[in-house]
């Protein structure tokens, strides 16, 4: 396989942080997790279309996220000083440990542990640009 390229729309969702809830049972902290690893599955495998990566890969994902109401001026435009960048929650490693984990989930790759470079960016949307990822794999 080249690579493969992909979009999940939807406000991304963290993995890690786990909270305790009795007798040693340890649950998400994120309740949006589960919906939103089933859509970036979903997206990467209707991209696949049954590929799959053997070997090492490389990924870049392109986080976005819906812009504050902060960055706008009273009559709706965006202020001139509004960051486009994100650096405030969540955090970007747990942002991509959700996302590898469905990579593997997908069965486009055979585990996580294959990625031997991760680029990864949290950025605001732009105007009419919608919550979500976009991601690349690409075999090494």
């Amino acid at each position: 396989m080249n690579q493969l390229s992909w979009e999940t729309v939807g406000v991304p969702a963290p993995q890690g942080s786990k909270k305790h809830v009795g007798r040693g049972i340890m649950v998400e902290s994120c309740k949006a997790l589960p919906s939103w690893r089933q859509q970036v599955i979903y997206d990467i495998n209707k991209a696949a279309e049954g590929e799959v990566f053997l070997d090492g890969v490389g990924v870049v994902l392109v986080f976005r996220f819906p812009r504050l109401k902060a960055h706008y001026n009273s009559k709706g435009k965006l202020k001139p000083n509004a960051p486009s960048v994100k650096t405030s929650k969540p955090d970007i490693d747990k942002l991509c440990r959700a996302v590898l984990d469905a990579m593997t989930i997908s069965g486009v790759i055979k585990d996580d542990s294959r990625c031997h470079s991760l680029t990864a960016y949290k950025v605001y949307c732009q105007e009419k640009q919608l919550p979500g990822v976009s991601g690349l794999i690409k075999p090494v």
